[in-house]
């Protein structure tokens, strides 16, 4: 059993102090250079969790849930919900070129599941939205990568991943693996 599941009675709170401070093990938080990675550690955490929140409400409308019930569950009013989170729509396809289709909606927990499926079929991604991807087609298959961090970031590209965006506190790469990619089924109506 996780230690996150181990003692149910602990807040969200205590968590997250625990995850930034186990995130900054290593440096002498008293000093000023520590205190510095500190305020670093602790504002990617928070984007991270700003992401995390976005992608439960558009989690929660895609099965349903009303913008009263995501307010109520927020402590605010459903207006309120909606104007913060109601941005997170999917575009349309109508601008996308032939070999273009957009990816989503997809989550923080299955966002890198899907863009692993289409890396297999030669589908890469060029422009990381909100609960989306805009894919491009390709005769080769595409792993991608999603870090927190420039320092993340700038190893993978070093390594020759190529950048594709960002969206709140997360990094998108991609690589071209060289292999042909696979054909895709056939849809049937």
């Amino acid at each position: 059993m996780s230690e996150l599941h181990a003692d149910a009675d602990r807040s969200a709170s205590d968590l997250l102090v625990e995850a930034v401070t186990t995130l900054s093990a290593g440096r002498d938080l008293e000093t000023r250079e520590g205190s510095l990675q500190l305020v670093r550690t602790a504002s990617e955490v928070e984007a991270g969790a700003r992401t995390v929140l976005h992608q439960a409400v558009l989690s929660a409308r895609t099965r349903g849930n009303t913008w009263a019930s995501i307010g109520a569950v927020l402590g605010m009013t459903k207006q309120a919900a909606q104007k913060r989170f109601a941005t997170t729509a999917i575009p349309s396809g109508a601008d996308l070129a032939a070999d273009e289709r957009i990816l989503g909606p997809v989550g923080p927990f299955d966002e890198m599941r899907e863009l692993a499926l289409a890396g297999q079929y030669g589908w890469h991604s060029v422009e990381a939205g909100l609960n989306h991807h805009r894919v491009m087609h390709s005769p080769t298959r595409w792993e991608h990568r999603r870090v927190s961090g420039a320092r993340a970031a700038r190893r993978l590209t070093d390594q020759g991943w190529q950048l594709v965006g960002g969206n709140l506190g997360y990094t998108y790469l991609k690589r071209d693996l060289g292999t042909p990619a696979l054909i895709e089924p056939a849809h049937r109506a």
